[in-house]
């Protein structure tokens, strides 16, 4: 949606951010930190109790991989 209207409005950093904040989201999900709905796909059942971050965590890792990638960390 942040891309579109980014698109929509002729703004470019917009368009940058929504690149970057999509990236971030798959690196994070691929890193292994996740959500309990990606970990059931992910993991077996019996693994997903230690495999997988509230949405509060999630949303956390999410904002320290975001900052780090504008940052060029």
């Amino acid at each position: 949606g942040l891309a579109h209207r980014g698109k929509l409005d002729n703004n470019d950093e917009l368009i940058k951010f929504a690149s970057s904040l999509e990236k971030v989201c798959v690196e994070t999900v691929e890193s292994g930190k996740m959500t309990k709905d990606l970990a059931l796909l992910v993991f077996r059942d019996d693994m997903v109790s230690s495999n997988y971050l509230t949405t509060e965590q999630f949303f956390k890792e999410l904002k320290n991989n975001l900052e780090k990638k504008i940052k060029g960390v």
